[in-house]
């Protein structure tokens, strides 16, 4: 495999298992011309390098492209790698190495550059820390469930509201608020925290349902919540987080900024759930980059204007929605 790219006055012509190594080394000098004080930038370029490029699981190209990426954004790669390896993520990438390549793929809305990837990322994972506790965001990340609510089915079935990190969704959001039954996912929202003006808000990239027979799951669910479809118990579950945070807004992506629109994964990947209709329905107005505003609170409408054949359902709706606001609240007692 040959690869050809100018790094600092060193061309690279050719790489192998052997020549990988060295191949990284070019990229270290980068360091000196970002900061004065670069030995905590190389130290953290050299410990990204060791495990990326050490990584039995890895193939070649996978490494190679990792050392293409790095080198045609050293910027963004020497901060990124800085960040990761002075704060509580250090002990997460051993298990999960797509830490490190998170910031040179599309995260969230495929409309925004590196820089602005980069400062998502990192406001996420900080502000995650400092919202939920540093030793409960370090057990989400290792893939332990956060359980945020229980709730009880038509027939007695076990549902529960809970925030996880999933690799299929990492490049749509940080973190998801997600329904399971049994302990089998459903369906899910992901988002990540950011903040804007001082304040606190969420960006939601994306919304997932289970792989197997998930039309017929999602329906059995829905009968089962007393009517309640799940993706829209989900939305009521994201502002319940988001008010007990207190955040300011809600930005939704819209279906044409979606990540999965980008070129790279236009061919490979499809978009099936229509975002902006969702969004629409919950109310949500348009932003001028084309994402969606969701309100803080739902409108309801009060129980003497539904029909009358209709409001023993409803009432057992509100019961329901009650319930999981009420656990949601109680559970994300900020640390």
């Amino acid at each position: 495999m040959y690869l050809q790219n100018e790094t600092n006055g060193a061309m690279v012509k050719s790489l192998n298992w052997r020549g990988l190594w060295a191949a990284g080394r070019v990229l270290l000098p980068l360091a000196n011309k970002r900061q004065s004080a670069s030995g905590g930038l190389i130290n953290s370029l050299r410990w990204a390098l060791q495990l990326r490029l050490g990584d039995e699981h890895s193939n070649l190209k996978s490494k190679c492209l990792f050392l293409l990426r790095s080198g045609m954004q050293p910027g963004v790669s020497l901060r990124w790698y800085h960040y990761l390896h002075r704060t509580y993520l250090r002990k997460a990438i051993p298990a999960d190495l797509s830490l490190l390549d998170a910031v040179h793929r599309p995260f969230f809305d495929r409309q925004i550059c590196s820089a602005s990837r980069l400062r998502l990322l990192r406001n996420h994972f900080h502000l995650s820390a400092q919202l939920l506790g540093q030793q409960r965001a370090r057990e989400v990340l290792a893939g332990k469930p956060l359980e945020l609510a229980r709730l009880r089915g038509k027939n007695q079935e076990d549902y529960r509201v809970s925030l996880f990190r999933s690799c299929a969704f990492k490049r749509e959001g940080g973190l998801s608020l997600g329904l399971f039954q049994d302990g089998h996912l459903l369906q899910c929202l992901s988002f990540s925290f950011d903040h804007k003006d001082r304040q606190l808000i969420l960006r939601v990239g994306g919304l997932q349902s289970c792989k197997q027979d998930a039309r017929a799951a999602i329906r059995a669910c829905t009968k089962s919540l007393h009517g309640i479809q799940p993706r829209l118990l989900l939305i009521e579950a994201l502002r319940s987080l988001a008010r007990a945070l207190h955040c300011a807004d809600i930005e939704c992506i819209a279906k044409k900024n979606h990540i999965y629109q980008s070129w790279r994964y236009r061919f490979s990947k499809t978009i099936r759930a229509e975002y902006d209709g969702l969004w629409q329905s919950a109310g949500a107005q348009a932003r001028p980059n084309g994402n969606y505003s969701l309100p803080m609170d739902s409108e309801d409408t009060p129980l003497s204007e539904r029909p009358s054949n209709k409001r023993s359902e409803y009432r057992a709706r509100d019961v329901l929605t009650t319930a999981m606001r009420d656990g949601i609240r109680q559970n994300l007692t900020i640390a």
